[in-house]
């Protein structure tokens, strides 16, 4: 396999300011394959080729790459605002990546990015697998969400409110079914203001909710029943198990048992955070 260990990626990556994850996704693979990348490991086919040449149309290839010949032809560094959003698999273009902000909220919870006109990159927070343990106390801690990687969704308008961006874990909500929330997805949802909680939940418009319990850490699942009286959510899974499928067989105490897997009361007390399910996208 051909290596390349003198590319000039980070150089470029640098003068940017991006961070690897965003980088990565300029070229349209996984932070995991650019770590690759910038260690001249991974392997160039003509479709990688493709990628960097569109990403990066004012660097010659071979500069990059190799650290050979000119860099490009004007001399000029390039920034984040010249960089094109590029063609993958059977998808098309959306526009130009532009580094200027655009919008902001007051709290400056979401940046959005002008992609095109009407079209943007929102930028939320991530809360990774590896993180999720520290979320529960690091949620107003300022250094530990700025520690958070970005995630990024293309939206047509812009959204105010608290919106964090979650790693799924498990498969608790696969039910077969197009509206299956997969194991690595990542799912954002807008904050729902406590005070907001004294009224019932929208839970015909929307399915799924990420629940920010204190014993039970983030968990996502559907809202069966939002009792606002006493303050207790019954929160169910999607799954459909066998055990389930079958229980004109069972006994009823072993298809009770069951049940309680998939069905379980979240108190007031014991949560957190609620956040209203709006997007999923592949990690």
């Amino acid at each position: 396999m051909e290596t390349y260990p003198d590319n000039n990626f980070e150089i470029l990556r640098l003068e940017m300011g991006i961070t690897n994850r965003e980088f990565a996704g300029l070229l349209g693979v996984r932070e995991q394959v650019y770590s690759r990348i910038k260690k001249g490991e991974y392997p160039i086919g003509l479709t990688m080729k493709t990628r960097i040449q569109n990403a990066f149309p004012q660097v010659q290839y071979d500069w990059l790459l190799y650290g050979k010949g000119e860099r490009n032809q004007s001399g000029a560094i390039i920034q984040s605002d010249t960089v094109s959003m590029i063609n993958v698999g059977n998808g098309k273009s959306i526009g130009y990546f532009s580094s200027d902000v655009k919008f902001i909220d007051e709290n400056k919870n979401n940046i959005f990015f002008e992609v095109s006109p009407g079209r943007y990159l929102m930028q939320t927070k991530l809360v990774t697998e590896k993180a999720k343990a520290g979320y529960l106390s690091g949620f107003s801690d300022a250094e530990y969400m700025d520690d958070l990687p970005a995630h990024f969704i293309t939206v047509n308008e812009f959204h105010k409110g608290a919106y964090r961006s979650f790693e799924v874990s498990g498969d608790s909500m696969t039910d077969g079914t197009d509206a299956s929330v997969l194991d690595g997805d990542i799912v954002t949802g807008r904050l729902i203001k406590r005070e907001l909680w004294q009224s019932k939940f929208h839970t015909h418009k929307y399915r799924y909710w990420v629940v920010v319990h204190r014993y039970e850490g983030v968990i996502i699942k559907e809202i069966a029943h939002h009792d606002v009286a006493n303050g207790i959510l019954t929160l169910r899974s999607s799954i459909r198990t066998k055990l389930l499928i079958q229980t004109l067989k069972l006994a009823w105490m072993m298809w009770t048992r069951s049940l309680m897997l998939l069905i379980s009361a979240a108190h007031y007390k014991d949560v957190q955070y609620i956040f209203v399910f709006h997007w999923t996208s592949l990690k």
